[in-house]
């Protein structure tokens, strides 16, 4: 433990004087004092020393990928959908939701976007393909909600299950319904039918606006971010996209009067955090339009 302990603080110690937000503490001269100890840190005692350290760990942390270091692969790979020509990820919300909990976490991963005809042979005999499917050492699992859950209790740190005023299996279960009747309202080419389908979904829109009304928070949960908040956000955001390209519906309002007070003003939350626009688990609208038009056979 000791030995780890001086890992990082050895990569603290030669990183951290580069931060321009650290630098008006700290000067490198100051740091480099012979004996190891600046004249500020003389003056110390060691449980003062120490709670400076903290201090200036916890603001390093702040700083996104300030202690993604080490060499090597990383241990975890996460195989998903890919574009149509193989090169970067495909428009899978469940996918999305996947790496927004490994960013979160702070994990180091491999995306391995994956073409019909390129799944890897233990993926099509022990999982019939189906993806997004994780590979941590000699684990191997499935089904997006399985792998985050996998995830949390692997990695406890930055947990994404505190409960709230709900927990977030009870707001899942009660949001277990949308993104069925969004499959089938997209798909669907019927126009007599469109508008049973476009209130099945609304119908869910209206649950979601009253969880977020009926919490303390600004998350479905209550205060934190859970899984429940990223498991969604991206479900959201093909509903976005799709009613509107396909059925003229327009339910996020960026201008105007919202709809849903609550659930708009949560997703314009959610829609602006970090992780969601990271590339690395980032598609964009042309991408999920032309991956709902496979699915309903336009193309």
């Amino acid at each position: 433990m000791m030995a780890s302990f001086c890992i990082i603080f050895s990569v603290f110690y030669s990183s951290v004087v580069s931060f321009q937000q650290l630098s008006s503490r700290s000067t490198v001269s100051n740091f480099l004092m012979a004996g190891g100890r600046s004249l500020e840190e003389k003056s110390m005692t060691t449980r003062g020393m120490f709670k400076e350290l903290r201090k200036k760990l916890n603001t390093a942390a702040e700083i996104p990928g300030f202690f993604d270091v080490g060499e090597g692969t990383p241990e975890i790979e996460l195989y998903c959908k890919s574009n149509k020509d193989g090169t970067q990820i495909g428009d899978c919300p469940f996918a999305q939701f996947v790496q927004l909990v490994l960013m979160k976490k702070g994990l180091r991963y491999t995306v391995k976007p994956t073409l019909p005809s390129s799944k890897p042979s233990w993926l099509l005999e022990k999982y019939e393909g189906k993806m997004p499917a994780l590979v941590h050492k000699s684990t191997t699992i499935t089904d997006s909600l399985a792998i985050a859950e996998y995830i949390e209790k692997t990695f406890p740190h930055s947990s994404l299950t505190r409960q709230g005023a709900y927990s977030y299996q009870e707001v899942l279960e009660k949001t277990s319904g949308f993104f069925p009747s969004l499959s089938a309202l997209i798909k669907n080419k019927d126009p007599a039918l469109d508008g049973e389908l476009i209130a099945a979904v609304e119908a869910q829109l209206d649950v979601m606006d009253e969880i977020l009304r009926s919490t303390p928070g600004k998350y479905l949960c209550g205060i934190e971010l859970t899984l429940a908040d990223l498991y969604l956000t991206p479900q959201l955001f093909h509903a976005m996209v799709t009613m509107d390209h396909f059925k003229g519906v327009d339910f996020y309002h960026m201008e105007g009067n919202p709809t849903r007070p609550a659930l708009e003003s949560f997703l314009t939350r959610m829609f602006d955090m970090e992780e969601f626009n990271n590339k690395k688990a980032y598609y964009n609208v042309d991408q999920v339009v032309y991956g709902w038009k496979v699915a309903r056979g336009d193309l």
